[in-house]
């Protein structure tokens, strides 16, 4: 009888701790950790950085270090909400707007330099994205997600 009582406490604490994580246990390995991209990629490449941190936090940073100008544009989508949003270093022309459900943030990053908007997920344990660049399908090879630097299949994906 001990052993079942033992067993059904750990299993009662066990539930307790994956309550009380949220979100923390949802989000893939492969989002994990700032890419690790090289000074020339940034100064070759206008992309895309997307990942997730320790903290729980959503980052998404536009890099685009050459004189041609480019418009980063796009729809971030949860079945949660998003909240703890910021902006980051966000000049004329650029926004993040997040729609009344707090489930969907369009934002707009112009120029060069780099722009950012950090996020938090409650409730949720998708994020989809639809990106573009200059208007077009933004090519999977700008998109760096995690710190891998992992590309999407295209320019429309999910993290879970």
């Amino acid at each position: 009888m001990t052993f079942l009582k033992k067993l059904s406490g750990l299993f009662v604490i066990t539930c307790l701790l994956v309550t009380l994580s949220g979100t923390a246990f949802a989000w893939s390995d492969r989002s994990e950790g700032r890419p690790e991209q090289t000074l020339g990629q940034l100064m070759s490449i206008p992309s895309l950085s997307i990942w997730h941190d320790r903290n729980d936090q959503f980052h998404i940073k536009s890099a685009n270090l050459r004189s041609q100008q480019h418009v980063f544009t796009g729809v971030i989508q949860t079945d949660g909400r998003f909240y703890n949003i910021k902006e980051k270093e966000l000049e004329n022309g650029d926004f993040v707007r997040v729609d009344r459900d707090h489930n969907t943030i369009r934002f707009r990053f112009t120029g060069r330099g780099v722009d950012e908007v950090d996020f938090k997920v409650k409730g949720g344990d998708t994020v989809k994205f639809d990106l573009y660049k200059d208007g077009h399908e933004m090519p999977r090879k700008d998109i760096f997600i995690g710190k891998n630097g992992w590309h999407p299949r295209d320019n429309k994906f999910k993290l879970k």
